[in-house]
């Protein structure tokens, strides 16, 4: 998934435009709305399989997210959308 500017901008103003927001409320929606829109980025690499190892085990990490690695041109770009 893309990152979403455009309702990072809306909560934002609605965070500056809110009455009533202490320093601490609006620190707090500030740090929500910013880890929202970073969650929902997709991240993608393009390595080569034996350029990439796992340390552990997914069942023994907590929030793992599973990778599936294509094959690699060996241009080692990725990016972040």
């Amino acid at each position: 998934m893309a990152l979403d500017k455009s309702a990072l901008k809306a909560s934002l103003i609605a965070i500056m435009t809110t009455k009533g927001n202490t320093p601490e409320s609006a620190a707090e929606s500030l740090a929500n709305a910013i880890d929202t829109y970073v969650r929902g980025a997709e991240v993608t690499i393009t390595a080569l399989p034996n350029e990439v190892s796992v340390v552990g085990s997914p069942s023994a990490q907590a929030n793992a997210v599973p990778l599936t690695l294509k094959g690699g041109d060996a241009t080692h770009t990725g990016g972040l959308s």
